[in-house]
């Protein structure tokens, strides 16, 4: 659903914002079997299977469909691949890795990544070209990974508080920092774009 609401508040830890718009992520979209959008060979895709790990790769080369599959998100292809920069990615560029607001350079910019261990590495900031997104996440440890969504008003990462611990769907939540655009709130509260949410069961 497009809001954290019922049961999952009371495991919510985190959530983050997706992709780009289908018709701007030049790649598919697939949850809980429904291939929304056609997945595409060779886009970049962020694979959840049901017991909840996540995987980042090309599809068809890295990740691939099987029963196991419970979600893919892709969006244009693979920033960091093998543990390097794509090299194709100019430090002036306002377009190619998505439209940034009023032709700036540097942006709100978010990513995330998988490392050789299979640990997810999440990246954001205020003020990232692409390329500067892009070293952030290999210096992370990132062996490939993607860009999310870019611009003050999509970039969100919350972390979430239970204070109450007779009631544990009261939550709180936190910017990831103080720049973000949006609520702390926000995913609390109905959403119009896609988002990723982590759980601790």
């Amino acid at each position: 659903p497009p809001v954290i609401e019922g049961a999952a508040l009371q495991s919510i830890v985190a959530a983050f914002n997706g992709g780009f718009r289908s018709k701007d992520a030049q790649g598919g979209f697939y949850s809980e079997g429904i291939e929304a959008v056609p997945l595409r060979d060779g886009a970049a895709s962020v694979v959840i299977d049901q017991a909840g790990h996540v995987q980042v790769g090309a599809w068809g080369r890295d990740v691939s469909m099987t029963s196991e599959i419970e979600a893919v998100l892709q969006n244009l292809t693979l920033i960091v691949d093998g543990g390097e920069v794509d090299p194709a990615i100019n430090r002036n560029d306002t377009s190619a890795w998505g439209a940034t607001l009023d032709g700036q350079i540097a942006v709100a910019r978010s990513g995330v990544g998988v490392t050789a261990d299979g640990a997810m590495v999440y990246v954001a900031g205020p003020a990232l070209s692409a390329r500067s997104l892009a070293d952030s996440l290999r210096r992370a440890g990132a062996v490939r990974a993607l860009t999310l969504d870019i611009n003050p008003t999509w970039v969100t990462f919350n972390f979430y508080d239970h204070p109450d611990p007779v009631d544990p769907a009261s939550v709180t939540g936190y910017k990831l920092y103080p720049e973000m655009e949006r609520p702390a709130e926000r995913y609390l509260t109905p959403e119009s774009r896609d988002f990723f949410t982590i759980s601790l069961y």
